[in-house]
């Protein structure tokens, strides 16, 4: 693996909630990492395909976010409408209803994502 994909891995890895591809651009480049934005953009895509990162396409902000895959289970997200942080919920509400989904429709369902959006306990 290269340098810069191993660069970014470790960000990932260190970072507690999903970061944007300028975000991790930004943070590598004060840790002196001799990387650009597009080369980051590349190994998101890279990393995305490989299975190791996921992407998260929050609607409200217009943005994608990524996230280590490696040792999580299915989640979802809430974001702060004010501060944008972000908290993971590691719940799946949505279990028996994709069940019945698939029973319905003969799809097998591999993915979903929900978002949640409020004010968080410091924007309340």
């Amino acid at each position: 693996m290269t340098r810069t994909r191993q660069a970014v891995l470790a960000l990932l890895q260190k970072t507690r909630q999903p970061i944007s591809a300028t975000e991790i651009f930004e943070q590598l480049h004060q840790e002196k990492v001799a990387i650009d934005l597009v080369t980051v953009y590349r190994t998101l895509h890279v990393l995305k395909d490989l299975g190791l990162v996921l992407q998260l396409d929050l609607h409200q902000e217009g943005l994608a976010r990524y996230e280590l895959k490696e040792g999580r289970e299915h989640h979802h997200h809430i974001r702060c409408q004010i501060c944008g942080q972000i908290e993971d919920l590691l719940l799946c509400p949505l279990k028996k209803v994709t069940k019945l989904i698939e029973q319905r429709t003969q799809f097998v369902v591999d993915d979903h994502t929900l978002e949640f959006t409020g004010l968080c306990p410091q924007c309340q």
